[in-house]
This record gives C-alpha cells, sequence and structure tokens, in this order.
C-alpha cells in the first residue's frame, strides 16, 4: 500500500507566515541571550543551512572551546523537517541543540518523533536535543518578579 505524499508546493502566505512566527519565536530567545550577557549569533550558519540563534558561552580560558547552543524554531513536525534541524545544527558545530516550537501539542509530536529515532546510534539524540514552547523559555524567576510588580501596583 502506497502512502500518500503531498508534492504540492507551499503557497506563498504559508511561507510569509511561517516566517514571521519564526521570527516572533525566536525574539524572545535572542533578547533572553542579551539580558543574560552571552554573545548571540542570529542566523548563524557554516555553510549547512541557518541556525536561527545561537548563545556563544566563552569561558574565558583559550585551552577550554566555547559552547554553542543551538536555537531553531519549527512550524512542522514531520520527520524530514525535524532530521534536517537536526543535521543543520550538527554541521553548524552546535554543542546542544533546543528546538522551539509554538505550541504544547507539537511539543509532544517533536519528542515522541526523537524518541522514535534509531537509539543504538553513536549520538543520543535525546541527550542532545531539547523541546520548548515560548511559554517554558521564561525562568520561574522572571514569572515571581513580575507578579510582584504586578501586585505593587
Amino acid at each position: 500500500m502506497a502512502a500518500n505524499v503531498n508534492l504540492e508546493q507551499p503557497n506563498e502566505n504559508s511561507i510569509v507566515s511561517d516566517k514571521e512566527m519564526i521570527r516572533s519565536l525566536i525574539a524572545s530567545v535572542i533578547q533572553m541571550g542579551k539580558d543574560r550577557g552571552y554573545e548571540v549569533i542570529e542566523n548563524h550558519d557554516l555553510g549547512a543551512g541557518s541556525v536561527h540563534a545561537v548563545w556563544n558561552f566563552k569561558h574565558g580560558s583559550e585551552s577550554i572551546p566555547d559552547l554553542r547552543l543551538g536555537f531553531i524554531c519549527l512550524t512542522d513536525t514531520s520527520a524530514f523537517v525535524i532530521n534536517e534541524a537536526i543535521a543543520r545544527a550538527m554541521l553548524n558545530l552546535v554543542d546542544k541543540l533546543v528546538l522551539i516550537v509554538p505550541s504544547e501539542a507539537m511539543t509532544k509530536q517533536v519528542k515522541d518523533a526523537i524518541e522514535s529515532m534509531p537509539d543504538r546510534s553513536i549520538l543520543q539524540l535525546r541527550k542532545y536535543i531539547t523541546v520548548l514552547t515560548p511559554s517554558t523559555l521564561v525562568s520561574k524567576s522572571e514569572i515571581q518578579s513580575r507578579d510582584s510588580a504586578t501586585e505593587v501596583l
């Protein structure tokens, strides 16, 4: 039995809305990294395709390499899109990948897709990848400080 494959090209409106969604999802990551004093690189690309944002942790010692935390926003949960994001991150020398998705439902779908990948490989993807939504990016201390600020008002 052949699987149904949609070979239609995405229309221009869906491409524009995906780009707008990615911009809005990544904006908070970029600002958060800058607020914490990390070097933030937008659209990091060493030739393998863009990683939407990278936080570069510099240790202050020349003998210890920098640590790169990469962020890629996903608007689709297909295996192709997830695999492509992982490949882009690895080929761009990202040490840890955070996939940002717009909803909790997508979080579960992406996590399930990653868990279903072969676990006999050298790289254990569940340790390399974290999946978050924009609401889970905000730290508890930021929420508490916002709550106390609204109580004062």
